[in-house]
């Protein structure tokens, strides 16, 4: 069809939808994230600053930020501990070492030996997420986690 001026009147339509669908894009299409996410840096040892010996560690931070609605809640963290210094490193929620939720955290340690299987290093109050003493707050900024030995 054509307008009078010589022009396509379809043209004018196809660019409208076109603006459209860019908005959208640019917009995110409602992928915003429900929680905001900080990047976790600490180290974990015993409180006589000694390493933990294992042939893996990895620590878990459980958030105990409620949950958005019954299907949108907070992921836990997890990462390992590089085991000559004690850093945490690599923490992921969602997406790579993306870090934590904001907020609090219980946080739970699991060691594990050459094998791949858990290990019997730590004390069972640090791996069970309902009686860890263990906790840690996003505003805080540096995680400092120290264990008693076993």
């Amino acid at each position: 069809m054509r307008s009078s001026g010589g022009g396509s009147v379809v043209a004018p339509f196809w660019r409208a939808g076109l603006l459209g669908i860019v908005g959208l894009v640019a917009a995110g299409c409602g992928n915003q994230e429900p929680f905001s996410y900080r990047k976790v840096t600490g180290t974990v040892k015993y409180d006589d600053e000694s390493l933990i010996q294992a042939h893996r560690l990895e620590v878990t931070f459980h958030p105990q930020t409620p949950p958005k609605d019954p299907k949108t809640y907070p992921r836990p963290g997890v990462g390992d501990v590089d085991l000559a210094t004690g850093a945490i490193k690599e923490v992921t929620s969602h997406k790579y070492a993306d870090g934590v939720a904001a907020g609090d955290h219980k946080v739970t340690l699991q060691a594990y030996g050459a094998d791949g299987e858990p290990a019997d290093h730590l004390r069972a109050e640090y791996t069970d997420v309902s009686i860890t003493p263990l906790t840690y707050r996003t505003s805080d900024g540096t995680a400092t986690i120290r264990l008693k030995k076993k």
